[in-house]
């Protein structure tokens, strides 16, 4: 939800394979909470209540915890030059795409419809960003923003009795008295569809008013019917501030990560957990394992998509990048390899999976014109019309979700960022393609930022690839001269690598985010329908009119020709 300060000056990285203070695990945790929910249609028919209880205490929260900025002018860490046995993954330069070769994209949108926000009738909006992230099965759809989640078919259709959402917490409500996730509605909302059980998994943070007491919350259905009943998890992390939780689905666990912070304020680590999911699909207890850093920030796990699964004893990787540590260019995109034992923990491993040792990582040394946004600040400088009040972009980390698909004959991620394209622009989307990620030599195939000569901005990206291998990205797009809106781009495997069709708008944006709100979101979402394994789901926020705490969300769905 929220970029913090970074309050507490490390004095050093340590080399890899040295465990200190600031590197800990695997830290073994149980559930301090569980029960199984009520269906989301008994919760729903309970009344109005559930859905527009006041609920404040969200954003005040996403307020306290957004002092500053991570990273300090002047702060210069000595990062370790080489972490053995790991050699450096040779990166080429990144092509930067200014142009266009083919205008036009080419998709067919199946669907285009108004997601939670001002567009759904009664919805009445108390925070802002939304933090819009949406799950995708063969059937259903499940959008969550900060507050509130609903469940849609295929055609948007609300499938929750009136008004069709309800608050986020209202999934922990059978959780004993007292417990943070069923008192708490907080936000950060994680939505994923498991296709290799058809099984739905929600979480959300929760925490006391002086972030005194943090807990993670994890919902995993029953059956493959969202609007059903849940296996509820609440995890607890005492007096660390589960921040920016990101989930992905694997074959052994689900893993979430965690940007900690004690009690709210003083930079804690960044966390890597899995979570059992075997315990969990069963509705049994289960353990997760954890690796904490203070030398890293803003871990984002891989999340499997496609009908084939990665292979058994596949670690899941985690990709990072050093800017929060580094006063100036080149940075270091940081490769690990996450390997939970929930029989014997202490055999759990974090790390370049070649022998490095905990917390080592495969290294991809930069272009040294790879900067942030705003000028290598990531702060907030994106223009709009008829205001000075500026955007943000989040640069300072990966874009959710760093996406998994295993082809058979290799296997790839793909994840984009913000990044400061060379021109006018102050926001280009970088989007990477890196092949056989668990090889001792993985290869960048792609590596480029897009971002048109057109004097707009880009940002809040996500991507992803369909089983023909053909690759798209949302984003928002705007400038001093266009309101926000969303776009999308892509291109079929087939065509020149690292360039992208021309984009195409799914929704035009009317308004700018005025009075001291510089916030757009945290994260949107890009998920592949498993149905046909063909159809992308988009889901991000828009402005119909000028104002604060107005925004409307979009899902939409589109897919390539080529691929039925």
């Amino acid at each position: 939800m929220s970029r913090i300060a970074f309050v507490s000056v490390l004095s050093s990285v340590l080399m890899a394979g040295t465990l200190s203070a600031q590197e800990e695990g695997p830290l073994v945790t149980s559930p301090s909470a569980m029960a199984t929910s009520d269906s989301f249609t008994e919760i729903a028919m309970r009344g109005l209540a559930n859905a527009y209880e006041a609920e404040a205490d969200v954003e005040a929260a996403e307020v306290q915890r957004e002092p500053g900025v991570l990273k300090r002018p002047g702060l210069e860490l000595e990062l370790p030059a080489l972490l053995a046995p790991s050699p450096n993954v040779p990166v080429p330069a990144p092509v930067q795409q200014t142009a266009n070769p083919r205008p036009s994209l080419g998709a067919t949108v199946i669907q285009n419809c108004e997601g939670l926000g001002l567009g759904t009738p009664g919805y009445t909006i108390t925070g802002a960003p939304p933090d819009t992230v949406l799950g995708v099965s063969p059937t259903q759809i499940v959008q969550w923003v900060n507050s509130h989640i609903a469940v849609y078919d295929k055609s948007c259709n609300p499938l929750l009795p009136a008004p069709g959402f309800i608050r986020g917490n209202k999934i922990w409500e059978t959780l004993p008295a007292g417990s943070l996730c069923r008192d708490f509605n907080r936000g950060d909302p994680m939505v994923q569809y498991d296709r290799y059980a058809d099984r739905w998994i929600l979480g959300q943070f929760a925490f006391n008013a002086s972030f005194t007491s943090n807990a993670y919350c994890i919902a995993v259905s029953t059956t493959s019917n969202a609007t059903g009943t849940y296996s509820l998890y609440e995890y607890s992390f005492g007096n660390g501030l589960p921040d920016y939780p990101k989930l992905g689905v694997w074959w052994d666990a689900y893993y979430v990560t965690f940007n900690m912070f004690t009690t709210g304020s003083s930079f804690g680590g960044g966390r890597a957990c899995a979570y059992d999911r075997a315990a969990m699909i069963a509705g049994a207890a289960a353990s997760s394992i954890c690796f904490n850093s203070l030398d890293r920030f803003s871990f984002m796990p891989a999340d499997a998509e496609g009908s084939l699964p990665p292979a058994p004893g596949t670690p899941n990787f985690h990709i990072s990048w050093n800017w929060a540590f580094l006063a100036a260019p080149p940075y270091t995109m940081q490769l690990t390899k996450f390997v939970p034992d929930f029989v014997t923990p202490a055999s759990s491993t974090f790390g370049d999976g070649q022998g490095g040792g905990s917390f080592s990582f495969v290294p991809f040394p930069l272009d040294g014109g790879t900067i942030a946004s705003c000028g290598d600040t990531s702060g907030a400088c994106l223009p709009q019309p008829g205001t000075t009040q500026r955007l943000d972009t989040l640069s300072d980390r990966h874009m959710f979700r760093l996406a998994y698909r295993n082809f058979g004959t290799f296997d790839s991620l793909v994840v984009t960022q913000t990044v400061d394209p060379a021109g006018a622009q102050l926001g280009g989307v970088r989007w990477w393609e890196i092949r056989n990620p668990n090889a001792n030599a993985p290869i960048v195939y792609q590596n480029s930022t897009y971002a048109p000569a057109d004097g707009l901005n880009r940002w809040m990206s996500s991507g992803a690839t369909d089983k023909r291998g053909n690759f798209a990205i949302g984003y928002s797009a705007g400038s001093a001269a266009v309101p926000a809106g969303i776009r999308i781009a892509g291109r079929l495997r087939t065509e020149p690598r690292n360039i992208l069709r021309g984009e195409q708008t799914l929704m035009a944006g009317a308004g700018s985010q005025l009075t001291s709100l510089a916030r757009w979101g945290d994260y949107s979402a890009m998920q592949i329908d498993p149905a046909d394994d063909c159809t992308f789901w988009y889901t991000t926020e828009y402005l119909a009119a000028n104002g604060t705490f107005n925004w409307h969300t979009r899902m939409a769905g589109f897919k390539f020709p080529n691929c039925q």
